[in-house]
Formats: structure tokens, C-alpha cells, sequence
């Protein structure tokens, strides 16, 4: 699970990931507010505790041909509950995780919030296992997988989004700045390790920078507003209804 060095040996990434998902697991107990979730992430982490997600992250880069690409990696539920805090996350909200991996930051969200949530990911395994799991506990629909290249989707209806940027190229956060920039105005998207004002200042204004922990240390998660810059809230509705028309 070393996402700054994709060469590293499969079997250390393993045995490092072990040993610091389980000293981040201790602090993240507080979070497992529900059952459902608690079931969940159980299953999911005995799943995995066999065939780490780590190597099959690796194996499924290294039969593309994407020998230098970038592995797994995840978001602590500290570090996520601080952003959904800051959202102000609810029941009415739908939340979108681009690059979703096993699936554990949409099941929590939905489970902590009761947001409905959709997790897209490339890696089929991942979303195998992760529909199997959400069907024995979340079967009331709130949480959905999409086994798909994040790059074809439709953003236009997309009010929150979440990525973790840490393993992407440069030429990938641009492109996933381009995917983000066909959100609507007054959308959030949030980014760990790719300040999106930078590339694109027309249509992404920093709302939050904050520090997140991560098993690699900390790093910067930003949350940007969509939209033009000096668009005020009150002229959000009629910038997305001239865009309708």
C-alpha cells in the first residue's frame, strides 16, 4: 500500500499496511456508530486481511501495462469525518467518491449520516466484493458501486464529490480536474493533494484547506465551491438554470 512507491515489494506493502491500518483502526473505533457498519467493515477487513487490497490494486495496474502507475491507498474515518463535518453532510445529500476502492468510505457515510452515497472504481475486485457486502448490509439502496472509468461519467447532476489524488499523475488530476469542472455551479468538490483552483481558478474557489491524517502522514485536503468566482449563493440557481437553457 506504498502509493509513492509503486516498486515496493508486495509482501512489505502488505505487512506495513497491516501495521498501520491496525494503529489507525484503534483510533477510528469511535467512528463505527452502527451495526450495519460495524458487520460491514468486519467482513470487509477479514476479506481483505487475506488478499490485500494493496497487491490487488498492484496486480490489476500491472496487467494494463501500467508498470509505474500509482497502487491503493484509503481514507482514515478521522480524516473523512472531518470533511463530512465540515459539509455539514444530511439525508438529503448525495456524495460521489471517485476512485471509491473496497467501497468503506461510501458505506460510512451513508451509515454516519444516512446520505445516499456512490462509489466508482476501476478495479472489478473491489467492486465485486464491495456489492456483495453492501447487499448483506446496507440493502436499502442508500449505498451503490459502479465498476467504471471514472473519465466516462456524466457530472452535470453531481453535488458533492470526493477524490484522493495522492496516487494520481499530474496528467490525472488534470483530467480529473476537466471530469469535476461539468459539475454544476454551487457543487463541492472535495480533493486530497490537488489544489483544483490552481488549474482551473474559472471554475473551482477554495472554500477549506485543512490538514488530514492519512497512513502516510498528513496532507492536504481542500473543498472547493463550483462555479465562477464572485458568484454569489444567491445567483447559483439562475447560473445553473442559464445553463439548463
Amino acid at each position: 500500500m506504498n502509493w509513492k512507491n509503486a516498486g515496493e515489494n508486495a509482501f512489505v506493502g502488505w505487512f506495513r499496511a497491516l501495521f498501520t491500518e491496525a494503529l489507525l483502526s484503534l483510533v477510528g473505533l469511535r467512528y463505527c456508530f452502527t451495526l450495519p457498519f460495524l458487520f460491514f467493515e468486519l467482513h470487509r477487513r477479514w476479506i481483505y486481511f487475506f488478499c490485500s487490497p494493496w497487491a490487488i490494486s498492484r496486480r490489476f495496474l500491472d496487467q494494463r501495462g501500467e508498470l509505474d502507475a500509482q497502487g491503493y491507498g484509503e481514507t482514515p474515518l478521522v480524516t473523512l469525518g472531518a470533511v463530512a463535518e465540515r459539509l455539514q453532510l444530511s439525508e438529503s445529500d448525495t456524495v460521489l467518491e471517485l476512485g471509491c476502492g473496497t467501497g468503506r468510505n461510501c458505506a460510512w457515510l451513508s451509515s454516519r449520516y444516512g446520505c445516499k452515497t456512490l462509489g466508482v472504481e476501476q478495479v472489478p475486485q473491489y467492486i465485486s466484493i464491495a456489492e456483495k457486502l453492501n447487499a448483506r448490509y446496507f440493502p436499502q439502496g442508500q449505498v451503490t458501486f459502479c465498476c467504471e472509468d471514472m473519465f466516462s461519467l456524466d457530472m452535470s447532476a453531481q453535488q458533492i464529490v470526493y477524490v484522493d489524488c495522492t496516487a494520481m499523475s499530474e496528467a490525472c488530476i488534470r483530467q480529473v480536474a476537466f471530469l469535476c469542472a461539468g459539475m454544476p455551479n454551487g457543487a463541492y468538490l472535495v480533493a486530497v493533494n490537488a489544489n483544483m483552483s490552481e488549474l482551473m481558478p474559472e471554475r473551482f474557489q477554495t472554500e477549506r484547506v485543512f490538514p488530514g491524517l492519512f497512513i502516510w502522514g498528513w496532507s492536504d485536503v481542500r473543498i472547493f465551491s463550483v462555479g465562477p468566482p464572485g458568484v454569489e449563493n444567491a445567483d447559483i440557481d439562475q447560473a445553473n438554470e442559464a445553463l439548463v437553457l
